[in-house]
């Protein structure tokens, strides 16, 4: 939707077409001061609840200055399109946009207006598209696989069985570990060999599938000195999915993270909520988004268009699933994995519609 220069509507009117657009929308005042954001604005600039007093804020995107631009539009009095315009968030999230500049009236008040449409965003939906494809012929190669792979998991069941009756009473918590997650495996695969529409999802609290995994990987950090960090948005209301499932795709993102840092490092997990997503053909007025952050080298980008096919891997080792197994999991409780990644800074998200935004 393009905003028409010189709109000159009801102010409250005006601010509920705003609110609901799918693009980002700043509105600034005379003095280049902030008058109004939508919430994909606030997403897209990375600004939440960071910066309460927002008429404080200069005209910026990001850390770069629109006075220039916005005076320009200003003075000229007509509308200015900027293309392809790079920029840092708040955040230190880097953003592709298209930046339309223009003038409105509210209550004989001139406002400017700036809409900024991701370009990046617009090319993945057609990735997205591909992706959905190709996760079924994943699930299916799952499906031939996990007969092999339960057999094993049956044996270490029954040593871990074993074990628990002549270890010391104080190692008994860690063959507790290993039954429970050798059954939630077994749980996964049969899972995995069902439909979509057979999966079992109930409501959860995303904060509790993320600190389990954490707590995993305190025993599994192949001896490199990775430190976790927690970036949590406790106002994220609970989402309907399978745990287990859930578990799994971040476990899987998790140690692709650890096996991706050399020997320091860190790895954050973050998480967010966002409006107006699009998951494959689907729109949705509301995601929760979960983020897997390291400082790993990066991943090529030649690599990062195909990392979720099977046995593709930039690693000497594995292969190359656990992202393919990740993104089928997600994907099966109507979400969907995304990866941008640059030098020291690979970011995977889940994206997962809340319950009941979808607009159908």
């Amino acid at each position: 939707m393009e905003l028409k220069n010189k709109i000159s509507l009801d102010s409250k009117l005006l601010l509920d077409i705003l609110e609901n657009m799918s693009t980002a929308v700043v509105a600034l005042n005379d003095d280049n001061t902030y008058f109004f954001i939508n919430i994909a604005g606030l997403n897209m600039l990375g600004i939440s609840n960071k910066f309460p007093l927002l008429s404080k804020l200069k005209a910026s995107i990001g850390h770069i200055s629109l006075e220039q631009h916005v005076v320009n539009v200003s003075n000229e009095n007509h509308s200015k399109m900027i293309r392809d315009f790079k920029f840092k968030n708040f955040e230190g999230d880097e953003k592709i946009v298209d930046c339309n500049i223009s003038q409105a009236k509210i209550n004989n008040k001139n406002i400017t207006l700036i809409e900024l449409s991701e370009t990046d965003r617009l090319h993945s939906i057609s990735l997205e598209q591909n992706l959905i494809e190709q996760e079924r012929a994943t699930r299916e190669m799952i499906k031939g696989l996990s007969h092999e792979i339960k057999n094993p998991l049956g044996g270490i069941l029954g040593a871990a069985q074993i074990l628990e009756k002549s270890l010391d009473p104080s190692y008994i918590k860690f063959t507790e570990i290993i039954k429970k997650e050798t059954g939630r495996l077994v749980n996964l695969l049969n899972d995995m060999a069902l439909p979509a529409t057979s999966i079992e999802k109930s409501f959860i609290n995303l904060h509790e599938a993320t600190e389990h995994v954490v707590d995993l990987f305190k025993f599994d950090l192949k001896n490199k000195d990775i430190v976790f960090h927690k970036d949590y948005d406790p106002s994220i209301p609970e989402v309907s999915t399978n745990k287990e499932q859930l578990i799994q795709a971040l476990i899987n993102l998790v140690r692709n993270s650890i096996q991706a840092i050399e020997y320091k490092g860190t790895i954050t997990i973050r998480t967010r909520s966002e409006s107006t997503y699009t998951i494959g053909n689907q729109k949705f007025p509301l995601v929760a988004k979960i983020d897997v952050i390291d400082n790993g080298p990066g991943i090529p980008e030649e690599k990062l268009k195909e990392i979720f096919y099977p046995m593709v891997t930039t690693k000497s080792e594995g292969m190359g699933l656990g992202l393919t197994i990740a993104q089928s999991i997600i994907m099966q409780n109507s979400g969907l994995i995304e990866c941008s990644s640059k030098h020291r800074k690979t970011i995977f998200t889940v994206v997962l519609p809340i319950k009941g935004s979808h607009n159908e």
